[in-house]
């Protein structure tokens, strides 16, 4: 590519968040310290890693799901892909109700259990009967806002010293800027 056109692309930049977006409004990290010791802090982050990683590929799966029903503009709920997204949930809804958490992190746990809850509305929903057309993309939409809260969730339940760290979906086409017309990002 030459220079001149790379120069182009890089003056296009384009706003990904907008400013009522709540994708930064994430809570303080999870850290030892008072009422949390450094022992409490790890036992902790080993038990939930198994549910964690399991809720961020779930999260991931569902998003690319909802990505080829846009595309195909239908959802079977019968497709094989489903089944084991669904199996995978319920996994990683038991992995994480099954961790106690020490008194200090009681709340980060509720938070992490609030973002498997905002997953499991959309997993759910599937033994449902789903609409076809523009009902079909209403859902769609609906379940993609559950899921970005469930990500920002995940996201702001990080725990980097302990490997507790989601996949980034900031920068992604599912981020809350629109695509520019001549972009090949799905509309």
């Amino acid at each position: 590519m030459r220079s001149a056109r790379i120069r182009a692309i890089a003056e296009q930049a384009q706003l990904i968040h907008h400013p009522a977006c709540e994708a930064a409004d994430l809570p303080a990290p999870l850290t030892p310290g008072p009422g949390l010791d450094r022992d409490d802090f790890i036992r902790y982050g080993l038990a939930l890693r198994p549910g964690y990683d399991r809720l961020g590929r779930v999260i991931g799966q569902l998003a690319g799901l909802l990505i080829l029903a846009r595309l195909g503009s239908r959802f079977e709920s019968d497709w094989p892909t489903v089944a084991t997204v669904v199996e995978q949930a319920r996994n990683a809804e038991s992995e994480l109700y099954g961790v106690t958490p020490p008194p200090a992190a009681r709340q980060h746990h509720a938070r992490l259990l609030g973002a498997m809850q905002a997953t499991l509305v959309v997993v759910r929903a599937f033994g449902q009967t789903l609409p076809r057309g523009d009902g079909l993309h209403d859902r769609l939409d609906a379940w993609t806002r559950d899921l970005q809260a469930a990500g920002r969730t995940l996201s702001g339940c990080a725990i980097e010293g302990l490997g507790l760290m989601p996949l980034d979906f900031s920068q992604a086409c599912c981020s809350c800027a629109t695509a520019p017309a001549n972009s090949t990002a799905i509309h």
